[in-house]
């Protein structure tokens, strides 16, 4: 994205509303290019073709009516099928009219129109000496993510940006969940462990989360085998190793069959683990806790959060990552429209180790394996019992 911008905008805009560009805009939109930038230009053939594309949203903002409306200014948000990620690809303000407050209404619009579209992230590039922009994108919470070398044909870097979609001061925003702390798995098969340890530490501050901790509950925890390699942790016995510390816990899994049985090719191995599983069961049905042999479901997720309870739910990593691999993810909120997840993959330090995931995104993430299995585990408060209602 060029951002043709100086300085920040300190006003409200001066122009008329913001909407979606026609292609009757697209004259008006080749005179702004002219009239902003210098170089990298967008052709009038190629602004024909986004005004035409269904996967292009052409934000316009009018200064009169009828073909002699001016534009003042534009941008233009490419959505990608099949992701929840967004582009800022271009914002565009005519020099008479900076510093008037339209670049930061279009970046609302930009950011408003992504989210009406199921995304949970938005993206952009900006010319690394475009300092005015880049105090913009900042102040609208965008976060450096990178630095594109010799992007632009004068062979300027470009610095790219992104943000997270979602709101935390949206519907659901529990304060319980706002406590949750990140904490990045350090072995490559305690996702399980690291995801409950978020989600205990939520639950009661005073949770450890070190690697002692993350071994501790894996041990506990573990199915013994996997395709290969260490064995992974199944929701009934991580919902087992949150009942040992004083935890309320529901399970949403198919009882009687492991979820990763299908990984395992060994007839002993899959004896093993049924074992596992069924003394896990036993345990979780001695004590009384509730297990479902339901799907998961977004709507389940919504429900549990919004009551201040934290669900980890497994998920598949082929969409995020394109890795055949089960998963297990802490969800910390729900905005309305996205997801708010604490992903024990993402290295802590790095990162705050969230992500943002599209409702609809997260429908399709949230199941594993050939045969689409779900499970969650739902982790309560030490003094209350998680509702157990019929459906997740």
């Amino acid at each position: 994205m060029r951002g043709a911008l100086r300085g920040l905008p300190s006003a409200p805009p001066a122009n008329g509303p913001i909407g979606l560009g026609t292609l009757e805009d697209a004259p008006a939109l080749d005179a702004l290019e002219r009239a902003a930038f210098t170089g990298d230009r967008i052709a009038l053939a190629s602004w024909r073709r986004l005004l035409r594309s269904p996967s292009a949203r052409v934000l316009v903002a009018r200064d009169g009516a009828g073909e002699c409306a001016a534009v003042p200014g534009a941008c233009v948000v490419l959505l990608r099928r099949g992701t929840f990620v967004a582009r800022l690809y271009s914002l565009a303000v005519a020099p008479q009219a900076r510093n008037s407050g339209l670049a930061s209404a279009l970046v609302t619009e930009a950011l408003a129109h992504a989210r009406r579209a199921g995304c949970a992230l938005l993206r952009l590039e900006s010319r690394a000496d475009n300092a005015g922009a880049h105090r913009l994108f900042r102040r609208f919470g965008f976060v450096p993510s990178g630095r594109k070398s010799a992007y632009y044909e004068d062979g300027v870097d470009a610095l790219c940006f992104q943000k997270d979609l979602f709101d935390d001061k949206g519907q659901g925003a529990h304060p319980v969940l706002r406590s949750a702390r990140h904490y990045g798995q350090t072995l490559d098969f305690t996702c399980g462990p690291c995801a409950l340890l978020i989600a205990m530490s939520a639950l009661d501050p005073a949770t450890v989360m070190d690697q002692a901790a993350e071994i501790r509950l894996w041990r506990e925890a573990t199915t013994v085998f996997m395709a290969a390699g260490h064995g992974g942790c199944g929701p009934f016995g991580l919902a087992c190793a949150a009942l040992h510390r004083g935890f309320e816990v529901s399970v949403y899994a198919a009882a009687g069959s492991s979820l990763f049985m299908d990984s395992v090719r060994e007839p002993h191995k899959k004896r093993v683990i049924q074992r596992v599983e069924d003394d896990f069961q036993a345990e979780l049905v001695a004590r009384g806790v509730p297990i479902f042999a339901l799907p998961v479901s977004a709507e389940g997720v919504i429900e549990q959060l919004r009551l201040g309870h934290i669900p980890i739910v497994l998920i598949s990593l082929w969409r995020l990552h394109r890795e055949k691999s089960p998963h297990w993810v802490a969800i910390v909120g729900f905005d309305g429209a996205v997801f708010r997840v604490l992903d024990p993959m993402a290295r802590s330090g790095e990162s705050d180790g969230g992500m943002s995931v599209s409702l609809a995104e997260f429908k399709k993430i949230a199941r594993y394996g050939r045969r689409r299995q779900t499970a969650a585990v739902i982790i309560a408060s030490k003094k209350e019992v998680p509702p157990c209602p019929q459906n997740m």
